[in-house]
């Protein structure tokens, strides 16, 4: 057992490091905002362009991702093309491509300035970073995909004691799971792990799973479209009530205000002009830089 006086000693190490750490944070802070405040003025007074670099994924198609010739590809590179053009006026823009798992950290240690992943809005995200307030696409809401002629699913009250595909693995999941915590009495059942969408369709067809749930246009684009001849329907109806964010958006260091306000009047202007909906439409045969109905 440890004697008292180790304790106290210990006490006396640590909250004599916590002040000296929080005074080397603070004096970071105030170096790095001056830092920043100087870097301005001198841009301002030679018009000097700040360079700045938007990190996107390198294997998430089609969204973002590295091609058969290892070059940069997919929805997120071809908008950010896009903004670089438009804010080249003030900004020297780069976009890469780098891993999921090198993204936030490359934010972080100031490597990268803006990263995008396909990022739906995230409340603890927020709270650590600025996300952006202009949504580069929306996916639209959460629907149920179901075999052809079903009339009883609907809403997610509809699947009480039936079996999705779906697992408590993503966000829909998580809902799903916070609806059986709930309902105990007549739980939604879940899967283990996520089928395959081929398993996914198969079990739909065959009985095996009553429906399954994802993003208006997951369910388009990975079932609907590529799968015209399975014996599958998309729900009209949302699967979640209120007002629920369907937009994917890019992250940025807390505090990087000035840069957010620029980037967010670029991706409105973008959109605007129809220049998002080509994109959109070049990639996915659909409008999704507007909410979809």
């Amino acid at each position: 057992m440890r004697k008292r006086f180790l304790g106290i000693l210990l006490c006396v190490v640590m909250a004599v490091s916590m002040l000296i750490g929080c005074g080397s944070s603070d004096d970071t802070k105030d170096s790095e905002e001056k830092k920043q405040e100087e870097s301005t003025d001198k841009q301002e007074e030679t018009g000097e362009k700040q360079k700045i670099t938007i990190a996107i994924g390198n294997a998430y198609k089609p969204f973002c991702y590295l091609d058969e010739n290892e070059k940069p590809a997919g929805y997120e590179y071809d908008l950010f093309l896009k903004v670089a053009e438009k804010m080249a006026d003030k900004y020297e823009v780069e976009v890469v491509c780098d891993s999921w798992d090198n993204l936030f950290a490359g934010l972080e240690t100031g490597k990268y300035d803006i990263i995008s992943h396909h990022l739906a809005y995230n409340a603890e995200r927020a709270e650590k970073y600025n996300v952006s307030s202009e949504s580069l696409m929306y996916f639209g809401e959460y629907r149920f995909i179901y075999k052809k002629g079903r009339t009883d699913i609907t809403d997610i009250a509809s699947v009480a004691g039936m079996t999705l595909a779906n697992s408590e693995a993503d966000n829909i999941g998580k809902v799903l799971a916070a609806y059986n915590e709930e309902h105990p009495d007549n739980p939604i059942i879940l899967q283990e792990t996520m089928p395959s969408a081929e398993a996914i369709i198969a079990g739909i067809e065959n009985g095996l799973y009553d429906a399954y749930t994802h993003t208006q246009f997951d369910l388009q684009t990975k079932y609907i479209d590529m799968y015209p001849d399975a014996d599958l329907e998309l729900g009209t109806v949302g699967l979640l009530d209120g007002d629920v964010d369907c937009g994917t958006y890019a992250v940025l260091k807390k505090g990087n205000d000035d840069l957010q306000a620029d980037f967010d009047a670029t991706i409105k202007a973008l959109r605007e002009d129809g220049t998002i909906k080509d994109i959109s439409v070049a990639w996915f045969d659909a409008d999704y830089s507007t909410i979809p109905e």
